[in-house]
C-alpha cells in the first residue's frame, strides 16, 4: 500500500467496497443464525431470568425474530467487521503506523466481547430485576418480545462497543494524535460526555446508565495510563535517536 493521499473519490470508493463485504457477511451470518432462532431465544430469555414474553400485534413476533437474527449475525461477524474497520483506516495511515493494525483487529474484537459479555451475564438481569421491581398490586409487568430484544440488543452494543475506548486511547496515542496532558485535561469534559452518551445509548433508567458509565470511566483512567507508557516510550525513543545523531 503506497503512502500517498487519497481523493475523496477514493476513500469514499475504499469504504462503499467495504461495507458492501460487511453487509454481506452479516446477512449470510444472519441467515444461518435464523435457522437456530429458537435455540437463541431461549438463550437470550435465561438470561434475563424472563419467564414469558408476549407479542401484541400479528407481525411483531416475526420482525422481532428476524431483529434478533440480524443482531446473532452482527455479532458472529464482528471478527469480519472489525478486520474492515481496521483495514480502512489503515488506508489513511502512513507505512510505519499500519503495523500497529495487527494486534489492534484482534485486541478490539476481544475487548469488544469483554463488553458484550459483561453487559449480557451482569447488566442485563440486574437491570430487567430493577425495572420490575416497581411493579405493584395493582400493576403487573408484561414485557413484550420486542421490548426485551431493544433492551437486550442496546445493551451488548454499547457495552461492547464502548468497551474499545482503551484500545482508541492507545491507537491516538501511537500516532500522536492524543497526549497525558490533553486527556487530564479533558478528563472533566469525559466525565460529562460519557455520562451523556451512557444515558443516549442505554434504556431510560439509572441503573443501567451508571452500570455503562462507570466502567468507561474507569477504562478512560486505564487509557490515561496507556497514553503515559506510550508518550514515555516514544520520548525515549526520540531522545536516542538524538544521541546517535550527535555522536
Amino acid at each position: 500500500m503506497e503512502d500517498r493521499a487519497l481523493t475523496i473519490t477514493e476513500h469514499l470508493g475504499e469504504l462503499r467496497k467495504r461495507i458492501i463485504y460487511i453487509l454481506i457477511c452479516v446477512l449470510l451470518l444472519s441467515a444461518v443464525a435464523y435457522s437456530f432462532i429458537d435455540e437463541i431465544l431461549k438463550f437470550v430469555t435465561d438470561a434475563g431470568r424472563i419467564e414469558e414474553l408476549v407479542f401484541i400485534n400479528p407481525t411483531e413476533a416475526f420482525f422481532v425474530i428476524v431483529k434478533l437474527s440480524i443482531l446473532a449475525g452482527v455479532l458472529a461477524s464482528m471478527p469480519f467487521i472489525l478486520f474492515h474497520v481496521w483495514k480502512y483506516i489503515g488506508v489513511g495511515l502512513k507505512k510505519h503506523e499500519r503495523k500497529y493494525l495487527i494486534y489492534f483487529g484482534p485486541l478490539s474484537y476481544v475487548l469488544f466481547i469483554i463488553g458484550a459479555a459483561f453487559a449480557f451475564r451482569s447488566v442485563l438481569p440486574l437491570g430487567i430485576r430493577f425495572l420490575l421491581s416497581f411493579s405493584k398490586e395493582n400493576i403487573s409487568p408484561m414485557i413484550t418480545l420486542n421490548a426485551y430484544v431493544s433492551f437486550l440488543t442496546k445493551m451488548v452494543m454499547a457495552f461492547g462497543l464502548m468497551f474499545e475506548l482503551p484500545l482508541v486511547i492507545l491507537f491516538l496515542s501511537k500516532i500522536g494524535l492524543v497526549t497525558p496532558e490533553t486527556l487530564k485535561k479533558g478528563r472533566r469534559y469525559a466525565i460529562v460526555g460519557i455520562f451523556i452518551i451512557a444515558a443516549l445509548l442505554t434504556p431510560p433508567d439509572v441503573v443501567s446508565q451508571i452500570m455503562l458509565a462507570v466502567p468507561i470511566l474507569l477504562l478512560y483512567e486505564i487509557g490515561i495510563w496507556i497514553c503515559i507508557s506510550v508518550t514515555k516510550k516514544r520520548n525515549r525513543k526520540l531522545e536516542l535517536q538524538e544521541a546517535v545523531h550527535e555522536v
